[in-house]
């Protein structure tokens, strides 16, 4: 899956990266190699990174993480991205825009446009960087539209479902 992160005001787009022995990062596109050691202070960590070490403190409230790293605290806002997209996908018309958090492709659909979805649902699956995710209906709804099928290709942003909720299609039955 993969996050946005918020550093000092500017948003990078971050997935994790998976290589033989090493753990590593995608950050807006570029690969760095990483390990985040704790020591025994708490709060304190050795960070690694492309070969480099260096101590660094972090402090963390829910998803906004405070950095303290050669001498400046830097606040850091994880953001999932499945949920930030989703939250910029609604339309104002009633209807909701499930959009790649990442791009990727369809491993597989389970539903059909017109099929009536629960909450929770698990509409698609969809596959990046060896990784796979799980779209799921945000609410009760109806399928409205279906942009990709399994096998299918999609870049960050493309939508892959149109979900109506309830209330709309009940609407236009009376």
């Amino acid at each position: 899956m993969g996050y946005d992160f918020e550093l000092e005001g500017e948003l990078s787009i971050v997935h994790p990266a998976h290589g033989d022995e090493s753990s590593s990062l995608v950050i807006d596109g570029r690969q760095l190699d990483l390990a985040l050691v704790p020591t025994r202070r708490p709060g304190e960590f050795i960070l690694e990174l492309n070969g480099h070490r260096e101590a660094v403190f972090v402090a963390s409230q829910g998803d906004v993480h405070f950095v303290h790293i050669r001498g400046r605290a830097h606040r850091v806002v994880a953001i999932n991205a499945l949920e930030r997209a989703r939250r910029a996908a609604a339309p104002s018309d009633g209807t909701e825009l499930l959009c790649a958090p990442m791009p990727g492709v369809v491993v597989n659909v389970l539903v059909a446009e017109g099929d009536t979805v629960a909450s929770g649902q698990l509409l698609m699956t969809i596959e990046s960087m060896k990784l796979q995710t799980p779209i799921v209906a945000p609410h009760d709804g109806r399928v409205a539209e279906l942009r990709l099928h399994a096998g299918s290709s999609f870049e960050h942003g493309a939508v892959l479902v149109r979900l109506e909720t309830l209330d709309d299609v009940e609407g236009e039955s009376k």
